[in-house]
């Protein structure tokens, strides 16, 4: 009876540990899109006075095994979501830049795997207000453009124009948040730093995060990605800690931001925990199986070794 109860103990033991090294994590699935239009550069970054004309190009590149019909259309755009993300219209905005661009060519056959480039003209009217205008030019096919399929090709692609404007440029931004999940079992360790923009122009903020453990001791310093903040808008930006190693216990997270012509310096901070117990737990249940099995069996294993050395 006492021997059916230390194999029901130790059969306990091993399902604990199975169930603590038994996760299965399923794959994030993974899509490949084929691209029909690409464009060089993605975006443009232009300082501009009143009165000022801007002349530039871009390139389009042709993915396809066919050739295209396209046009070419000034937009305006306003930020979409915290990611990034626009919204392109014809229509007026508090930033609009659209009316100032003129594009040549407007329409065109671009031959397959082919490129053609467009030059665009900014004027920017003598009475411009100060700060961020936000435009693009977006090429589009025609939806008469066939593949081998028959399926009608319909995309647009387009340069982002982030064209600044001198005078009285309001510079502001704040750290609406920076957090990171309180527990990670293992690295990397993900910061989300979400910045607002309450200014009139556009700004990359630049900076560092500063992780300390549990001693104060510096771990690492990782730089923030730098991207820009439209305004009245809030940006997302998501930064990796690769905790390569064994690492465990509490940490803190400093960041520190700069943005605008005078370095204007913000600042926040946040802690986690790291603790591997996939790791830990089954060696410390591996140890602890071995000590009951030495305790409750040593007085054979004392004989099993007395044979074994002749005495």
């Amino acid at each position: 009876m006492k021997y059916k109860l230390h194999l029901m103990t130790v059969g306990a033991i091993v399902a604990i540990m199975a169930v603590f090294t038994g996760f299965v994590f399923a794959q994030q699935p993974t899509t490949t899109d084929t691209i029909a239009l690409s464009v060089s550069p993605q975006v443009f970054e232009i300082n501009a006075n009143p009165g000022d004309t801007v002349t530039d190009s871009f390139k389009i590149v042709n993915g396809t095994d066919i050739d295209l019909t396209l046009t070419a259309t000034p937009k305006n755009f306003t930020p979409e979501g915290e990611e990034g993300g626009v919204n392109l219209t014809e229509d007026t905005t508090s930033y609009s830049l659209a009316s100032w661009i003129t594009v040549s060519p407007n329409t065109v056959v671009l031959p397959a795997r082919g490129s053609q480039i467009f030059d665009f003209d900014i004027v920017v009217p003598v009475n411009a207000e100060a700060g961020s205008h936000l435009g693009s030019v977006i090429v589009q096919t025609k939806a008469a453009d066939l593949d081998e399929s028959g399926v009608a090709i319909s995309q647009e692609t387009g340069p982002l124009m982030l064209l600044s404007i001198s005078g009285d440029v309001q510079y502001g931004a704040q750290i609406a948040s920076f957090t990171t999940d309180s527990f990670w079992e293992k690295g990397p360790v993900v910061f989300e730093t979400r910045i607002t923009n309450s200014g009139n122009v556009h700004s990359k903020p630049r900076g560092t995060i500063e992780i300390k453990n549990m001693f104060g001791k510096v771990v690492t310093t990782i730089d923030v990605q730098e991207k820009n903040v439209l305004p009245d808008s809030t940006r997302l930006l998501l930064d990796e800690w690769a905790a390569d190693g064994f690492i465990v216990g509490k940490y803190t997270a400093n960041l520190a931001l700069v943005y605008g012509p005078d370095d204007t310096i913000m600042t926040s901070s946040t802690s986690f925990v790291v603790f591997p117990y996939k790791t830990i737990v089954p060696i410390t249940l591996g140890v602890i199986l071995l000590v009951y099995l030495a305790v409750r069996y040593r007085s054979r294993i004392t004989k099993a070794g007395k044979a074994l050395s002749g005495k």
